[in-house]
């Protein structure tokens, strides 16, 4: 389970509570995910269109370390930025840059599984097969 802390008061989200919605104690309405960072967002746009992918890679990694931070992650905008440094590295055949991702997200599955191996195997196994499905 996350918890997320609204953004004016001391109230923390449970997963059960939507944590871009309305704050249920103070009625203030939370960022949008990933709305911290579009001007980060847009530089890696911009990179991305000079062809630039190692770089644009190393900001998007930066980002990802603060939208998988502990207390204050943003989800779903972490798993779109592993999207994007995923075809990022592709686009620039980043062999090392991805395996680097690749391991750093592993890890964070790792601890949001609850550190059990088999459950991250089991994770990375039903992945693997739906992309054969697609």
């Amino acid at each position: 389970m996350f918890t997320v802390q609204c953004i004016d008061c001391t109230h923390i989200f449970g997963d059960e509570e939507d944590e871009f919605g309305k704050c249920p104690e103070c009625e203030k309405q939370q960022p949008a995910s990933g709305s911290w960072a579009k001007e980060e967002m847009s530089h890696i746009e911009f990179l991305e269109s000079e062809g630039k992918y190692a770089e644009a890679v190393s900001d998007a990694m930066e980002l990802l370390f603060m939208a998988t931070d502990i207390h204050y992650g943003d989800w779903p905008f972490a798993h779109k930025l592993a999207e994007i440094i995923r075809r990022l590295c592709k686009l620039g055949n980043l062999t090392e840059e991805l395996a680097k991702h690749e391991h750093h997200w592993n890890t964070i599955e790792h601890i949001q599984m609850g550190g059990d191996p088999s459950k991250v195997a089991q994770y990375e196994s039903t992945r693997e097969n739906r992309k054969f499905l697609q």
